[in-house]
C-alpha cells in the first residue's frame, strides 16, 4: 500500500512539474527612457528556492506577453543557466530600485554555460528571446511590478 501511495505521489508531482504554469496575477510594466510605457507582461513569480531552481525548465512554449520574475532577498551578482530549458530567452537583470542593470539576450536552449549579471541585481525577468529588443529595453530602464485586478 505504501509503495502504491508513493508511486501515485511521484506521478502527481511529475505532472505538476511539467505542466505550464498560469500567471500569478502579477503584471510587469517596462518604461522607456522618456517615462512612457513601452511593454507590459503577465508575470509568473519564482520566489521559493524550488520555484527558482525549476524556472522555465521543460516548457516548450511561452506566450509572447508572458515572463517569469525571479525575486531574491538582495542585490548581488546573479548566475543563471539554461539546463533543461527548451525555449530561447532574454534575461533582464533588475536591481532593488527596479532599474534594469543588465540584459543577456538570446540565451540558448539547453546550454549549461553560466550566465552572470555584470552588476548586482535583486530580480531577474525572463522573456522570450528577442523581446528585450522588441520592447527597446535597455540598462537604466525603469520597471514596475503590479498586482493585476
Amino acid at each position: 500500500m505504501l509503495k502504491r501511495s508513493c508511486a501515485v505521489l511521484i506521478i502527481i508531482v511529475a505532472i505538476c512539474f511539467c505542466l505550464p504554469h498560469a500567471s500569478s496575477g502579477e503584471m510587469l510594466i517596462v518604461y522607456s527612457d522618456k517615462g512612457s510605457e513601452s511593454c507590459r507582461f503577465d508575470v509568473e513569480l519564482a520566489v521559493t528556492p524550488a520555484e527558482q531552481a525549476r524556472g522555465l525548465m521543460f516548457r516548450k512554449t511561452m506566450d509572447d506577453h508572458v515572463g517569469m520574475f525571479f525575486i531574491f532577498d538582495r542585490d548581488e551578482i546573479r548566475h543563471f543557466w539554461m539546463r533543461n530549458t527548451l525555449i530561447p530567452l532574454d534575461m533582464i537583470f533588475i536591481d532593488s530600485k527596479f532599474l534594469v542593470v543588465d540584459i543577456h539576450r538570446g540565451a540558448k536552449p539547453l546550454d549549461e554555460t553560466v550566465i552572470s549579471s555584470r552588476k548586482p541585481a535583486r530580480y531577474v525577468f525572463e522573456v522570450n528571446a528577442g523581446k528585450a529588443d522588441k520592447c527597446r529595453i535597455k540598462p537604466g530602464a525603469k520597471v514596475k511590478l503590479l498586482k493585476s485586478p
